[in-house]
């Protein structure tokens, strides 16, 4: 199939490469063309408009950063929308709320175009190796017409509902995952002061009834302070206020979300929003007064 991808970000990269390997034609598309480069360094073709990525492919898949970036290689002269055919699928994996969702599937549609929203788990790692964990929004038409793409890139698909559901899926689930990291630095700071070791805790942990790749994995970042990024911070500030606006639009709580979206704020504010989101981490070690360059703080027992 001819495939575009709009966006080459760390995930765009990821799902281009896949499609590639699976013997995919891949034309990309990126408004900071050297990002780019090792999508096009792996087979895929550059192009300098949405419009001219999008032309005469099947399938369109969008992993933009936000809903300006989506606007922005949706609208004008050279955008998706104008130039969209009829049949043609359009796959936005980034991460927006459900009415944004709704609002591109009804431009879409006005053009004869299929639109989905197919948000992600997974990170550089999954995007990679063809194993995201893909929640879709869609009606039958577009839900059939999309599956194989989808299937190529994700390890598994699970169709939510009409459009918008894979929307309030993904904020759903990063609700959780937000909490769980901020939980977890919460925890190895007071074992890390403690003069606890952290890495026999996080073993621990993995043996015991809340095991959890998350645990394993940002634990061991965080005891390391290696915040090589698979997931922004930035991202994680980015959503997280996703989804208090979300929950604010129906009525309902996300007390938890709200406290992790300032926490996420001030790591930012500190200078590491570009660092991973385990890097959160460092605002405990902070507030439990040890520097995050200090190493082991003396021991409380």
């Amino acid at each position: 199939m001819n495939i575009a991808i709009i966006g080459t970000g760390v995930m765009g990269i990821g799902v281009g490469q896949t499609l590639l390997a699976k013997g995919h034609s891949v034309r990309c598309y990126n408004r900071t063309p050297e990002n780019a480069a090792p999508l096009v360094q792996a087979g895929a073709v550059f192009c300098a408009t949405p419009q001219e990525a999008a032309q005469g492919a099947s399938h369109v898949i969008i992993l933009v950063w936000n809903e300006a970036a989506l606007h922005a290689v949706l609208q004008g002269p050279n955008g998706l929308l104008a130039h969209a055919a009829p049949g043609q699928v359009f796959i936005d994996m980034s991460t927006q709320l459900p009415q944004t969702a709704k609002d591109s599937a009804a431009a879409f549609a006005a053009r004869g175009a299929l639109f989905l929203d197919a948000p992600v788990h997974g990170t550089r790692g999954e995007a990679h190796s063809g194993g995201l964990w893909i929640m879709c929004g869609a009606d039958q038409a577009a839900w059939d017409a999309a599956l194989p793409v989808l299937n190529a890139v994700g390890a598994t698909v699970h169709h939510m509902g009409a459009v918008g559901a894979g929307c309030v899926a993904k904020l759903c689930g990063n609700h959780l995952v937000s909490a769980i990291l901020a939980s977890l630095a919460e925890s190895l700071a007071m074992a890390k002061k403690s003069g606890l070791d952290c890495a026999e805790l996080i073993k621990l942990w993995g043996e015991s009834d809340f095991r959890s790749p998350i645990i394993e994995g940002a634990g061991h970042s965080m005891i390391n302070h290696d915040f090589a990024v698979s997931f922004h911070l930035r991202t994680m500030v980015k959503d997280t206020e996703l989804i208090r606006n979300y929950s604010e639009s129906i009525g309902v709580p996300v007390m938890l979300s709200n406290q992790v979206h300032e926490l996420n704020k001030v790591a930012q504010n500190m200078g590491w929003g570009e660092e991973n989101a385990s890097a959160i981490f460092k605002v405990f070690e902070v507030m439990a007064g040890m520097a995050p360059e200090a190493g082991a703080a003396k021991s409380a027992v």
